[in-house]
Protein backbone atom coordinates (compact mmCIF):
# COMPACT_ATOMS: atom_id res chain seq x y z
CA UNK A 1 0.00 0.00 0.00
CA UNK A 2 2.82 2.36 0.85
CA UNK A 3 4.60 1.91 -2.47
CA UNK A 4 1.35 2.28 -4.39
CA UNK A 5 0.87 5.61 -2.63
CA UNK A 6 4.35 6.65 -3.77
CA UNK A 7 3.43 5.59 -7.31
CA UNK A 8 0.25 7.65 -7.21
CA UNK A 9 2.21 10.77 -6.21
CA UNK A 10 4.66 10.45 -9.10
CA UNK A 11 4.50 9.78 -12.80
CA UNK A 12 6.54 6.58 -13.03
CA UNK A 13 6.61 4.25 -16.00
CA UNK A 14 5.83 0.58 -15.33
CA UNK A 15 9.53 -0.26 -15.62
CA UNK A 16 10.43 2.46 -13.11
CA UNK A 17 7.80 1.14 -10.69
CA UNK A 18 9.34 -2.34 -10.85
CA UNK A 19 12.84 -0.96 -10.29
CA UNK A 20 11.76 1.27 -7.42
CA UNK A 21 9.87 -1.54 -5.69
CA UNK A 22 12.84 -3.91 -6.10
CA UNK A 23 15.15 -1.24 -4.69
CA UNK A 24 13.13 -1.38 -1.45
CA UNK A 25 13.76 -5.12 -1.05
CA UNK A 26 16.30 -6.28 1.48
CA UNK A 27 18.21 -9.42 2.28
CA UNK A 28 16.40 -12.55 1.05
CA UNK A 29 13.81 -10.66 -1.01
CA UNK A 30 16.44 -9.06 -3.25
CA UNK A 31 18.17 -12.42 -3.79
CA UNK A 32 14.82 -14.02 -4.61
CA UNK A 33 13.88 -11.19 -7.00
CA UNK A 34 17.17 -11.30 -8.89
CA UNK A 35 16.98 -15.08 -9.19
CA UNK A 36 13.37 -14.85 -10.36
CA UNK A 37 14.26 -12.27 -13.02
CA UNK A 38 17.19 -14.41 -14.29
CA UNK A 39 14.93 -17.48 -14.48
CA UNK A 40 12.24 -15.51 -16.35
CA UNK A 41 14.82 -14.31 -18.87
CA UNK A 42 16.26 -17.80 -19.34
CA UNK A 43 12.90 -19.62 -19.57
CA UNK A 44 10.67 -17.06 -21.29
CA UNK A 45 13.08 -14.57 -22.82
CA UNK A 46 11.75 -11.59 -20.86
CA UNK A 47 11.79 -10.14 -17.36
CA UNK A 48 8.89 -8.90 -15.32
CA UNK A 49 8.51 -5.25 -16.26
CA UNK A 50 5.11 -4.16 -14.94
CA UNK A 51 4.03 -3.42 -11.40
CA UNK A 52 0.90 -5.55 -11.81
CA UNK A 53 2.93 -8.62 -12.79
CA UNK A 54 5.55 -7.96 -10.10
CA UNK A 55 2.85 -7.67 -7.47
CA UNK A 56 1.24 -10.92 -8.65
CA UNK A 57 4.56 -12.79 -8.47
CA UNK A 58 5.37 -11.35 -5.03
CA UNK A 59 1.95 -12.28 -3.69
CA UNK A 60 2.32 -15.81 -5.04
CA UNK A 61 5.71 -16.12 -3.34
CA UNK A 62 5.10 -14.34 -0.04
CA UNK A 63 1.37 -14.42 0.73
CA UNK A 64 0.03 -17.80 1.82
CA UNK A 65 -3.17 -18.98 0.16
CA UNK A 66 -4.82 -18.97 3.58
CA UNK A 67 -4.09 -15.25 4.15
CA UNK A 68 -7.59 -13.92 3.41
CA UNK A 69 -9.23 -16.68 5.42
CA UNK A 70 -6.88 -15.95 8.34
CA UNK A 71 -7.67 -12.22 8.10
CA UNK A 72 -11.42 -12.92 8.07
CA UNK A 73 -11.03 -15.13 11.13
CA UNK A 74 -9.02 -12.44 12.88
CA UNK A 75 -11.76 -9.93 12.11
CA UNK A 76 -14.42 -12.30 13.48
CA UNK A 77 -12.44 -12.80 16.71
CA UNK A 78 -11.68 -9.11 17.15
CA UNK A 79 -13.29 -7.51 20.21
CA UNK A 80 -12.69 -4.35 22.15
CA UNK A 81 -11.44 -5.97 25.33
CA UNK A 82 -9.11 -3.49 27.06
CA UNK A 83 -8.59 -1.36 23.94
CA UNK A 84 -9.86 2.19 23.79
CA UNK A 85 -12.78 2.72 21.43
CA UNK A 86 -10.51 4.56 19.00
CA UNK A 87 -7.83 1.84 19.02
CA UNK A 88 -10.43 -0.89 18.65
CA UNK A 89 -12.07 0.91 15.69
CA UNK A 90 -8.70 1.36 13.98
CA UNK A 91 -7.90 -2.33 14.45
CA UNK A 92 -11.27 -3.23 12.96
CA UNK A 93 -10.70 -0.96 9.94
CA UNK A 94 -7.28 -2.49 9.30
CA UNK A 95 -8.72 -5.99 9.60
CA UNK A 96 -11.48 -5.12 7.10
CA UNK A 97 -8.92 -3.88 4.56
CA UNK A 98 -6.63 -6.87 5.05
CA UNK A 99 -9.56 -9.27 4.65
CA UNK A 100 -10.57 -7.35 1.51
CA UNK A 101 -14.05 -6.70 2.88
CA UNK A 102 -15.98 -3.69 1.68
CA UNK A 103 -19.29 -3.16 3.41
CA UNK A 104 -21.90 -0.48 3.93
CA UNK A 105 -21.35 1.98 6.78
CA UNK A 106 -24.34 0.58 8.67
CA UNK A 107 -22.91 -2.95 8.46
CA UNK A 108 -19.57 -1.73 9.79
CA UNK A 109 -21.34 0.08 12.64
CA UNK A 110 -23.30 -3.06 13.50
CA UNK A 111 -20.08 -5.10 13.46
CA UNK A 112 -18.39 -2.48 15.65
CA UNK A 113 -21.20 -2.36 18.20
CA UNK A 114 -21.66 -6.11 18.37
CA UNK A 115 -18.32 -6.61 20.12
CA UNK A 116 -17.87 -3.26 21.85
CA UNK A 117 -17.85 -3.37 25.64
CA UNK A 118 -21.47 -3.28 26.89
CA UNK A 119 -21.20 0.00 28.81
CA UNK A 120 -19.83 1.77 25.72
CA UNK A 121 -22.33 0.07 23.39
CA UNK A 122 -25.21 1.32 25.53
CA UNK A 123 -23.95 4.91 25.34
CA UNK A 124 -23.39 4.72 21.56
CA UNK A 125 -26.83 3.20 20.96
CA UNK A 126 -28.47 6.03 22.94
Amino acid sequence: MKIEHVFSCNDYTEEQKVKLAAAKFSYYAIFWWNKNQREMMREKGWEIDTWTEMRRVMQKRYVPTSYRRTMRQKLQRLSQGSLTVEKYYKEMEIALVRANIEEETEDTMARFLSVTNPNIRDVVEL
